[in-house]
Parts: C-alpha cells; structure tokens; sequence
C-alpha cells in the first residue's frame, strides 16, 4: 500500500466486505417490519407510477383524438379550397368581362356627350348668323 503524504490514509481503499444477503438462521424481528415497510412503500410506489402511466395515457389519447379531429378538419377545408377553384376562375373570366363592358360603356357616353355638343353648336350657329363664321 502507499501512503498519501498529506493524509496518512492508503491512496487505493481495502475492499469492504459485501453483505450477507442471505442470513442464516431466524431473521430479527426488525428486519420484518423494515421488509414490510420496504415492501409497502415499493407497491405505493408501484401504484403512483401506475397512476401517473394511466393519466398520460388518457391525455396521450385525447391528444390524438384532437390531432386525428383538426386533420378531418383540414382535409375537409382542402376539398373545400379545391372546389371553390372553378368557381373562382369562373368569377375572374366574368369580372374581366364587366371590365370591358364598362370601359366600352365610358367611350360610348364620352363620344354621346361629344355629339350632343356638336349638335347644339350647330344649331346655334345655324340659328343665330355669326357674322364672322362662314
């Protein structure tokens, strides 16, 4: 063995000795109760884990039964979207067709207002002789 100079103890420990977990011959009666106390204590022990387990398994399944609801939801939203499509493209070709019409609509009013014009200038100038217009 060698020897710390600091602490005159051995650097490397002696090997303790293992316990006798088989005794031979009655065991005391205080060994009893620390055994049933171990024992009890292992099987509440048992039970709170057995409980815990149970609780994480309901929230486990109601948190797959909200995830499996939301997926329906959103595979129903999906065909919903892909549905509307048609209709969609439908309004577009139709919106694009008012557009026209109403540009066609404000050229037509514009070369109206210019004709109505045309028409009471000359009127005047055939009703009234400017002298200075041929």
């Amino acid at each position: 063995q060698t020897f710390s100079f600091f602490m005159m103890k051995p650097t490397h420990p002696r090997p303790r000795k293992s316990p006798n977990l088989f005794p031979q011959g009655p065991a005391p009666s205080h060994q009893n109760d620390s055994a049933t106390q171990q024992a009890q204590s292992v099987t509440t022990s048992l039970l709170r884990t057995k409980n815990m387990m149970q609780q994480e398994l309901e929230r486990v399944s109601s948190l797959n039964t909200t995830i499996n609801d939301d997926g329906a939801l959103l595979n129903s939203t999906k065909e919903e979207h892909i549905g509307m499509g048609g209709t969609m493209k439908g309004a577009r070709g139709v919106l694009r067709k008012l557009g026209r019409q109403d540009v066609r609509d404000a050229v037509i009013l514009r070369c109206a207002i210019i004709f109505y014009w045309m028409v009471v200038a000359y009127v005047l100038w055939s009703r009234i002789k400017v002298p200075f217009l041929p």
